[in-house]
């Protein structure tokens, strides 16, 4: 199950070029930047459930690129998975995940709401592997995440998104909690009674 073979970060000229063509007029307007392509791969490597690569390149994409040629596709896509698969090898060797923004709301482009937003989306696709099997634990570790994505009207978060400093305690501890959850879901299920695999 794991993509560590191919776990080389991108060189700085592959993340221009990755960028370049994020913003190119080959790609739709509604389609994910980098910093939402890191969140929301970072959803699919936590997910218990495998998400297929075509599922995922359509919610970064939101419609198909136009590429000029086998070669780009084959080219952009490589990159995608090895960022996915950095992003795994960090999950896999415990380590919190490194996110390409601060983790803080007092950023005026507000990155880090928009990596959780993607993140969420990113859970979405496979909502129920998320949940049905340890919904509360799931749901206490997300909250900060929740917060931060400023998606949702429940009055509690509203008002945790209010207090500043604790705001920017749970901020920093995101990719913590990244690894938590995904751990969470890998772990022998207790006393024998589970049928995790």
């Amino acid at each position: 199950m794991t993509q560590s073979f191919n776990a080389r970060p991108l060189t700085d000229e592959e993340f221009e070029k990755l960028e370049d063509f994020l913003f190119s007029p080959a790609v739709s307007e509604e389609a994910m930047d980098y910093i939402g392509i890191h969140a929301l791969l970072t959803a699919v490597a936590i997910c218990p459930k495998p998400i297929s690569k075509s599922t995922w390149m359509e919610s970064i994409f939101v419609e198909a690129p136009k590429w000029e040629s086998a070669e780009q596709q084959t080219f952009v896509e490589g990159l995608l998975d090895r960022e996915l698969a950095c992003i795994l090898e960090e999950l896999e060797g415990e380590e919190p995940v490194e996110l390409p923004c601060d983790l803080t709301l007092e950023d005026e482009d507000g990155l880090l709401t928009s990596w959780c937003q993607a993140f969420i989306e990113g859970v979405y696709l496979e909502e129920a592997a998320w949940f049905n099997d340890h919904e509360a634990e799931v749901a206490e570790l997300m909250l900060p995440i929740m917060v931060a994505s400023d998606l949702f009207d429940d009055p509690d978060m509203q008002a945790i998104r209010k207090n500043k400093q604790l705001t920017e305690q749970f901020c920093s501890e995101i990719p913590d909690i990244l690894t938590d959850i995904y751990l969470l879901f890998r772990a022998p299920a207790e006393g024998g009674k589970g049928k995790r695999h």
